[in-house]
């Protein structure tokens, strides 16, 4: 009595305490940016992942997932049940004891399945992790891309709206002499109220922009970031089809559906096998009040008349088909998207090119066009006209560019380029 006392104590010193974690009262403070060089966009994307606030909670689900591995794996404890019965009269000449030990053996009969099911479970958090880190590194490049063009679309603004002032403030001065008429004042003042007008928008746009990035970085609001010109590869077709082979392979959420399917299925298995649990293995003895003693084996099972398991069967197999037909939705929806996207491509890349072309002859003619103006040989409604045309032409010319550039990274994130493949 005195040994199974120690024991007892023993197995309980190793059992888990509570320690308190309570919750923050305010948010975490991220550090601040290493001071630089001008971060380039592969950088950037580093650095989201690892700063994004959302990814350290979704890294924290691996947690629980390696917890159910460990429970899979682990045997439930037995069962001990002692009894005493006092003599309080009769014939008899001692009080009674009674006592089994009962281990619970089903876990064993489906522990492989089970096992199985845990691991591939871990398996698909930790993808699904991987397409979110993914997912959040291509936005970070996405917006280091347009914020690229839009500082590039902000400059041209600027140099609109100095040129337009400085012709703005000749006209007046002609005007006032008498050399040109109230209407060519006009027209290069509506010309400079509406770049003007873009310009405020433009600089909206990219206050957004950048309140998102610092966001994605765990940084306050406002904070500059310094960006290196972007350097963007085009996917060839080449590269595109080779990709698409190897699509379900290699990314990451295509990856988590399949070890969500395996799941299922190892699930499946553990409750076809299921249909004669509980299955309990143990001991018996004790003596009676007239001192005989007795000892032997104790089984329990359950016989597979009525219920047989069969709701859980059903339900793990509807699981299974639900997945094997998502999966099958999700691998089209990822190829047709990566394909289309890869047409948008070449589209933009014929318009970029046309842009670029527009946006060069403009700027010569607009160039031509001052000299002549300021020889006397153009109105000044003319001279607006090709300056404004000009700056159109260029600000055309950089959205198709950035356009361009972040339909490159889009697809580099569909097609999950630069991520291992799995067999």
């Amino acid at each position: 009595m005195k040994r199974a006392f120690v024991l007892v104590l023993a197995a309980l010193s190793g059992c888990a305490t509570y320690h308190p974690a309570p919750l923050p009262d305010s948010a975490p403070v991220a550090a601040p940016l290493a001071a630089t060089q001008p971060l380039a966009l592969a950088q950037l994307a580093a650095l989201a992942v690892q700063r994004d606030p959302d990814l350290a909670a979704a890294r924290a689900q691996a947690g629980i997932a390696q917890a159910e591995l460990l429970a899979a794996g682990t045997p439930p404890d037995p069962s001990l049940s002692i009894g005493f019965e006092a003599l309080l009269g009769g014939p008899a000449s001692m009080s009674s004891i009674a006592g089994g030990l009962v281990e619970d053996v089903s876990p064993l009969i489906t522990r492989s399945a089970n096992v199985n099911a845990a691991k591939t479970h871990l398996l698909q958090v930790n993808a699904g992790i991987l397409w979110q880190e993914w997912q959040v590194a291509g936005r970070a490049e996405q917006l280091g891309a347009t914020l690229s063009g839009e500082a590039a679309q902000l400059a041209s603004l600027r140099a609109d709206a100095q040129a337009l002032t400085e012709l703005d403030q000749n006209v007046m001065a002609q005007t006032a002499a008498g050399n040109l008429t109230q209407q060519d004042q006009s027209a290069t003042q509506i010309a400079l109220a509406t770049t003007r007008a873009a310009l405020d928008s433009e600089e909206q746009t990219q206050a957004q922009d950048e309140v998102q990035l610092d966001a994605l970085l765990a940084l306050p609001p406002g904070t500059p970031i310094a960006l290196a010109p972007p350097d963007v590869a085009e996917i060839s077709s080449a590269q595109l089809q080779q990709a698409l082979a190897t699509l379900p392979q290699r990314r990451p959420d295509l990856l988590a559906l399949r070890y969500g399917y395996t799941e299922a299925d190892e699930k499946l298995r553990a409750a076809i096998r299921s249909q004669f649990l509980p299955i309990n293995l143990g001991a018996q003895g004790g003596r009676d009040t007239s001192g005989v003693t007795s000892a032997g084996p104790q089984v329990t099972l359950s016989l597979p008349l009525f219920n047989r398991n069969r709701p859980a069967i059903k339900t793990d197999e509807a699981t299974r088909t639900a997945l094997r037909a998502q999966y099958a939705a999700s691998l089209a929806a990822a190829r047709n998207g990566a394909a289309a996207l890869g047409q948008s491509i070449t589209m933009l890349q014929r318009q970029s090119a046309q842009a670029d072309q527009a946006a060069a002859q403009a700027a010569s003619i607009a160039e031509d066009a001052s000299r002549t103006f300021a020889a006397g040989g153009l109105d000044a409604r003319a001279e607006t006209d090709l300056v404004t045309a000009a700056g159109d032409r260029e600000r055309e010319a950089i959205q198709l560019h950035t356009q361009l550039q972040t339909a490159n990274l889009s697809l580099a994130v569909l097609l999950g380029l630069g991520l291992p493949v799995h067999g």
